[in-house]
C-alpha cells in the first residue's frame, strides 16, 4: 500500500527515460513480418551493461551470437511492456553486436511492426539505441503461412528457409553495407518513447523470466512413412501433410529412431529415392510421432546435419485422432524449415503446448543425421508452496489440476495455452487466481492481470473478454466476466493487503457497476444483460433475468461495496450493498418454483423458465440468495438424489458448486463430484491435466452431442486445486493479508495434510481421523471452528 507522503511516480508504474527511437524496416510486410536487425558498439575492458528492449509483436535476442532470450511479454500496444537483461556474462571489451530477430503478427488493431532496444553501460551512459544507424533485412520467412485467428500468441505457423538466412549476422563483424536503413517511427513530430504511437504506455516487465528446460520424449508413437504429395490447394498450411496417414517403412530411410528419446545418439533419415527407377510411383517421406507422455508448454528444438534444401515439417498435438497424429481439423500448429547445408539447429520462435510432436522430412533422399529432437518446456517460475495430501484418489485430480493451472501461467494467464493461448477475463478471475494462491502463494501474475484487464474498458462500461491482446470486438464481450473481475479484485486485497490494486481500479470497477445498476428493474433484480450471457458452456437459459447471473451479481455487488468502503466512498458502497441486498430480497420469489422448491433457470416477461441447472441453484446457495432451509433442499433435488433434472454445469461453473456445497457444510457431496467428474471422466482416461469440458472428443453445450475437440489444458477447469487446499481446510480470510484467518478443518474418513501458503508464511492443517493439528506463521491470527 502506498504512503501519503509517496511521489505520484511512485505509485504507479512508470517507464523509464528512453534516449532510443522505435525503429522498422521500410519495406517489411505489413502482416507476418519477419525482420533482422543488427548494431554494433563498444565497451571499455570490465565495464557491464544493460539492455532494455521491447517490439511488436515478438523478439528474439542475442549478444555476440549468444541467445539472450525471448520477449516481450504478449500486451495490448497501448499497455506495452519491455524487458531489462544483463548483458555482462556475454560483453566482450572492444567491439559487441547486438542482434535481434522481430516478428511482427499485424493482426491487432492498431499495432504496427517495431523494435525499442538501449545498452546502457555501467556508468549510465547509452551506448548503443534504436536509430537509423542500425541495419535491418526482410528475413526470409514465408509470409502467406498458416493463420489460426483464435490463437493471440503464435497464429501463424513460422515457415523459414534456413539456406537464405546470413551466415554470422549475429556476430560482430559482419557485413550488412547491403542492408537498410531502419526509418524512426515518429507520431506528430515525437519519436521520443513513451510518446510515440500506439505504444504510448511503456511498463517495465512486472513479472519474473520463464525458466526453460530441455525435454526428451518418453516414447515412438508412431514412425512410418507418407506419399510425397503436395496440398496444392493450401500449400502455406503444414498441418495437412503433417496429419496424413502413412504405412509402416519400406522404402524410406529410418534408422535408429529410439535415439531421438535420448540426449545422446545419432538418428539417421531419408526420403526413398526408388522412384528414379521410372518404375515406382511416387517417394515416401519418413514421418514420426513423438510422445513426450503428457501434455507441456515448449519450444520444438531439432539439432540436424542436413545436405541443402531439404525440407523439416513439426507438428504439435494435446491428444491424437483414433490413435494417430491429426492436428488438420483443428489447432493447426506446426513450423517447418527448409535445411542448409551442414548444422542446423532449429527453434521456432514462439513456444507451443503439445503431448505429440510430429517430424516429417521432406525433399531429402540424402542421409540427413538427426543429432537431436528435444521440447525446451518454458514455465513462470512458480515454487509449490501448497500442497494437498491425503486420499490417493484425490491426489491425482490434485495433480492434473495444479499442473493446468501451470500450463497456463506462462507470461499471461490463459485459458489455455494450446488452441487460444488467450488471458480470458473470467477464466483468470474465478478459478485460475485463487488456485494460484493457494498452490503457489505468487502474487505477480495475478497482479498483472488485474491491471492488464482493466487497462481494457470499453465504452459500455465493461471489460474485454481478452487483455493480453488489443481485442475491437465490444459486441461479444460477456459481462458475467466482468462481474467476476470485480470479486477478484477485492479477492487479491484479501489475500495480498496490497491496495495498490484497488486504488488503480477503483474507476473501472465503478463503471463495471453502474452499467449493471441501469438494469435492475422494480423488484431488485437484472431484468437482463446485453452482450454473450455465459455462465460457461452448458446448456442454462440465460433469456431475460437469469437466476445465476443474478447471484453472481449479489456477490460482486458485495465485493464492491467492501472495496467502496476501502476507499471510504459511502455513497457507492451503500448503493452497492442496496443492490445486493435488493437482489437476495427477491431471488427466492422471482426463481424459486414452489412446487419443487428448486431455483430455474429465467424468468422472461414474467414468466418462469421451464429449465432449471446445477448453475443457478449453485449460484443462489454460494451467493447467499436463498436461506438456509431452501439451500438444504437444493443440495438434496439437485446434487444429492437428484430428484429434479437440472443441466450439470460444466467444468468452469463447478468452482462455484463446490463453493456453495461447502458453505453448506457439504464437503462430503463436494469430494464424491470430484470423484464423479474429475475422477471418472479425467483421471481414469489418462489426462496428465484437465481438459475443457467434461469430454474430450465433443459438447452437449446445445443439448444435443456435437462432435469437436476440446483442449486438454483448461485452466477454468482446474478449481480442485484450490478446493482440495483451501476447501479441506475451512480457510477463511478475515483480514486483508491473511492477518487473520479462520480454520474449520473437514474431519474426512481419510487422513490428510493440506498447505496453504500466506504472504506470512504457510498454514498447515493436518487431519489423522481424530483431532486436526494447525501451524500458523507468526504474525497470523487465527481461529478454530469445530
Amino acid at each position: 500500500m502506498h504512503k501519503p507522503s509517496e511521489p505520484i511516480p511512485a505509485r504507479f508504474p512508470v517507464s523509464r527515460v528512453w534516449t532510443a527511437s522505435w525503429i522498422w524496416h521500410p519495406q517489411a510486410p505489413a502482416r507476418n513480418a519477419w525482420v533482422l536487425f543488427r548494431r554494433e558498439f563498444a565497451v571499455e575492458r570490465g565495464e557491464g551493461a544493460r539492455l532494455f528492449i521491447s517490439a511488436d509483436t515478438r523478439y528474439r535476442a542475442w549478444l555476440n551470437g549468444q541467445l539472450l532470450g525471448d520477449g516481450p511479454v504478449q500486451s495490448q500496444p497501448y499497455h506495452q511492456y519491455y524487458d531489462e537483461r544483463d548483458l555482462a556474462p556475454h560483453l566482450r571489451a572492444g567491439t559487441n553486436c547486438l542482434a535481434v530477430l522481430v516478428h511482427h503478427q499485424g493482426v491487432q488493431d492498431a499495432a504496427r511492426g517495431g523494435l525499442l532496444a538501449e545498452v546502457v553501460a555501467d556508468r549510465g551512459q547509452p551506448v548503443c539505441v534504436t536509430d537509423a544507424n542500425w541495419r535491418a533485412v526482410v528475413g526470409p520467412w514465408r509470409v502467406d503461412s498458416y493463420f489460426s485467428g483464435s490463437n493471440r500468441i503464435g497464429p501463424f505457423q513460422e515457415h523459414v528457409d534456413l539456406r537464405q538466412l546470413p551466415v554470422g549476422w549475429q556476430q560482430p563483424g559482419f557485413d550488412d553495407r547491403a542492408w537498410a536503413a531502419p526509418v524512426v517511427i515518429t507520431s506528430r513530430g515525437n519519436d521520443r518513447p513513451p510518446l510515440v504511437m500506439p505504444w504510448c504506455r511503456l511498463l517495465p516487465r512486472d513479472i519474473a523470466f520463464l525458466e526453460e528446460r530441455p525435454v526428451h520424449a518418453t516414447g515412438l508413437q508412431c514412425v512410418e512413412e507418407c506419399l510425397d504429395l503436395a496440398a496444392r490447394r493450401a500449400p502455406g498450411d503444414l498441418s495437412l501433410s503433417l496429419s496424413q496417414a502413412g504405412r509402416p517403412v519400406q522404402w524410406a530411410r529410418v534408422e535408429a529412431a529410439e535415439n531421438l528419446l535420448r540426449e545422446a545418439g545419432e538418428t539417421v533419415l531419408a526420403c526413398s529415392d526408388r522412384h528414379r527407377d521410372r518404375v515406382t510411383d511416387g517417394r515416401y517421406d519418413p514421418c514420426l510421432t513423438l510422445d513426450f507422455g503428457r501434455v507441456l508448454t515448449g519450444y520444438a528444438e531439432v539439432e540436424v546435419e542436413a545436405p541443402a534444401g531439404a525440407r523439416l515439417e513439426i507438428g504439435y498435438a494435446e491428444r491424437l485422432v483414433d490413435g494417430r497424429f491429426n492436428n488438420a481439423l483443428e489447432c493447426a500448429f506446426a513450423d517447418g524449415a527448409t535445411l542448409a547445408a551442414g548444422r542446423n539447429v532449429f527453434r521456432p520462435l514462439v513456444w507451443r503446448s503439445f503431448r505429440y510432436l510430429r517430424l516429417r522430412l521432406k525433399n531429402c533422399e540424402q542421409p540427413l543425421r538427426v543429432r537431436a529432437v528435444r521440447a525446451i518446456e518454458v514455465r513462470y517460475p512458480y515454487v509449490r508452496r501448497g500442497s494437498f495430501r491425503g486420499d490417493a484418489r484425490l491426489e491425482r485430480i490434485f495433480e492434473i489440476s495444479r499442473t493446468t493451472v501451470e500450463l497456463c501461467s506462462i507470461e499471461s494467464l490463459m485459458d489455455t495455452p494450446y488452441r487460444e493461448q488467450a488471458q480470458w477475463l473470467g477464466d483468470v478471475a474465478a478459478v485460475t487466481v485463487p488456485a494460484i494462491y493457494a498452490c503457489f502463494g505468487d502474487t505477480a501474475l495475478p497482479g498483472k492481470f488485474l491491471r492488464q484487464a482493466g487497462m481494457n474498458t470499453r465504452p459500455t462500461g465493461l471489460l474485454a473478454n481478452i487483455s493480453n491482446v488489443a481485442s475491437t470486438d465490444w459486441q461479444n464481450d460477456i459481462p458475467d466476466y466482468s462481474l467476476w473481475w470485480v470479486i477478484a479484485l477485492w479477492r487479491h486485497y484479501q489475500y495480498t493487503g496490497d491496495a495498490r490494486y484497488l486504488h488503480e481500479c477503483y474507476p473501472e470497477l465503478q463503471r463495471i457497476l453502474r452499467t449493471h445498476l441501469e438494469r435492475v428493474n422494480a423488484d431488485g433484480v437484472l431484468a437482463g444483460m446485453f452482450g454473450w450471457v455465459f455462465m460457461d458452456w452448458a446448456a442454462v437459459d440465460v433469456t431475460g433475468s437469469c437466476a445465476a447471473y443474478n447471484a453472481l451479481f449479489a456477490g460482486a455487488c458485495d465485493a464492491a461495496a467492501a472495496v467502496a468502503r476501502f476507499k471510504n466512498d459511502a455513497w457507492a458502497a451503500e448503493t452497492y450493498a442496496a443492490a445486493a441486498a435488493g437482489v437476495r430480497r427477491a431471488f427466492a420469489r422471482t426463481f424459486v418454483d414452489p412446487r419443487t422448491g428448486v431455483v430455474m433457470d429465467a424468468v422472461a416477461d414474467g414468466v418462469r423458465s421451464a429449465r432449471c441447472s446445477e448453475h443457478g441453484n449453485a449460484a443462489a446457495i454460494a451467493f447467499d440468495c436463498v436461506d438456509a432451509a431452501t439451500a438444504d433442499r437444493i443440495i438434496d433435488a439437485v446434487f444429492e438424489r437428484k430428484t429434479v433434472a437440472a443441466t450439470e454445469a460444466q467444468p468452469f461453473f463447478m468452482v462455484v458448486v463446490l463453493q456453495a456445497l461447502r458453505r453448506r457444510g457439504r464437503t462430503d457431496l463436494a469430494l464424491r463430484l470430484l470423484e464423479d467428474r474429475w475422477g471418472k471422466r479425467m483421471v481414469d482416461r489418462g489426462r496428465t491435466s484437465c481438459t475443457e469440458e467434461w469430454y474430450e472428443n465433443g459438447s452437449w453445450r446445445s443439448g444435443d452431442w456435437q462432435g469437436f475437440q476440446r483442449t486438454h489444458s483448461h485452466a477454468w477447469s482446474a478449481c480442485p486445486a484450490e478446493f482440495l487446499i483451501a476447501g479441506l481446510a475451512g480457510l477463511e480470510i478475515r483480514e486483508p493479508g491473511c492477518r487473520k484467518v479462520r480454520i474449520t478443518p473437514y474431519r474426512a474418513a481419510f487422513a490428510y495434510e493440506v498447505i496453504y501458503p500466506t504472504p506470512r508464511g504457510d498454514i498447515v492443517v493436518r487431519w489423522d481421523g481424530r483431532a486436526p493439528r494447525i501451524t500458523v506463521p507468526a504474525g497470523v491470527e487465527w481461529e478454530a471452528m469445530p
